[in-house]
């Protein structure tokens, strides 16, 4: 299918526009198809935040060539946006004196993956919030059978710099249950989710929510033909959930603290350390952070916080701007429609300001 045939499907293709909002150009259908015109993804599920509702904006198919369309109650994957709310939950444990934050995980629990590493005892629960715990990313084993029986090794000592990892967000998920006797799921139902409105949100794979999901795609015409059915909930990227959701999450948790002390909530979006190297090509060094479980950029209309997601088939992103009061989450269904991010934040909150959040 070549551009001029595919764009003239999006101009007839079922647009569904929830509502208009106060923004500084506003959101129409017209500029929605464009969007995802260019990031080549079959839909998009986008929530925007104005300090004072909530209006939510939804575009395009569950999957290529069939004719069901998403609404804003579609299941997406929130991938990697899962660390943040598994992070939160964390802090409210670690609040209500489940762990210290600052306890080396070992003392709680002893993983087995982790027996021969020299640093294992040095690991701390802030190590994994900051990403400073010298963990790989994931094993290159992760998602198979054998991934639970391999050996994980530190690359430095912990704390000593910056280096991202999904297996050290699983390791205190693992601490976490230990301690509990509760599962990650059951834990989000009972701190975040149900308190915060979160009813179509979940950490693990429950039939229910096949009458309603977004189908995963190569590309804007290839579907994997299938949905990921995560049996076990896994903090680093399980989170089944909608763009409007999410916002709840960001409007309740990541704005007002809700379940914590303003004390600890200031200490969750209190930067660490950078994300960036100081010879880093594209520059800002001081301009992107990591707080505890949460992104941070500095840019030229001030303070915000930020993650991105990305499954197989799936990519999304929210960013808040607490003094401003606005956010937005969305959520795409190809491995392309992370093209849709810089896009998106250009024309919500205008192009004259540095997205350090997607360089």
């Amino acid at each position: 299918m070549n551009k001029s045939t595919y764009l003239l499907l999006l101009l007839i293709t079922p647009f569904v526009l929830n509502a208009q909002i106060s923004i500084d150009k506003t959101i129409n259908a017209k500029k929605f198809r464009e969007i995802a015109f260019i990031a080549g993804t079959p839909a998009i599920q986008l929530a925007y935040w104005d300090g004072k509702k909530i209006d939510d904006y939804v575009y395009g198919k569950k999957e290529a060539g069939k004719p069901d369309t998403i609404n804003n109650e579609t299941i997406f994957q929130a991938a990697s946006l899962s660390k943040v709310v598994a992070s939160y939950l964390y802090l409210i444990l670690h609040e209500k004196g489940i762990f210290d934050l600052d306890k080396p995980l070992s003392s709680y629990y002893e993983y087995a993956r982790m027996s021969e590493d020299k640093n294992k005892d040095l690991i701390t629960a802030r190590h994994v919030l900051t990403h400073s715990t010298g963990l790989v990313n994931w094993d290159k084993t992760a998602g198979t059978p054998e991934w639970k029986k391999s050996k994980l090794a530190t690359r430095f000592t912990p704390g000593e710099k910056y280096m991202y990892s999904g297996e050290a967000m699983h390791y205190l998920q693992l601490v976490v249950e230990h301690l509990t006797k509760k599962d990650l799921d059951e834990l989000c139902r009972t701190y975040i989710f149900e308190p915060f409105g979160m009813i179509h949100t979940s950490f693990k794979w429950k039939d229910d929510l096949a009458k309603n999901i977004a189908v995963a795609h190569r590309n804007v015409n290839t579907s994997y033909g299938y949905v990921h059915k995560f049996k076990e909930p896994n903090a680093a990227y399980t989170l089944y959930t909608t763009a409007n959701d999410y916002m709840k999450f960001i409007i309740e948790g990541v704005v007002k603290g809700k379940g914590m002390s303003k004390k600890l909530h200031e200490e969750f979006l209190t930067a660490n350390r950078s994300t960036l190297s100081k010879d880093d090509k594209n520059g800002g060094y001081d301009k992107k952070n990591v707080c505890l479980g949460i992104m941070q950029q500095v840019n030229e209309e001030g303070t915000a916080y930020f993650h991105t997601g990305s499954n197989g088939g799936f990519r999304c992103m929210f960013i808040v701007y607490p003094k401003k009061q606005k956010a937005v989450s969305f959520f795409t269904n190809s491995n392309d429609g992370g093209n849709a991010r810089k896009p998106i934040l250009q024309y919500v909150f205008g192009n004259n300001q540095t997205f350090w959040s997607v360089m």
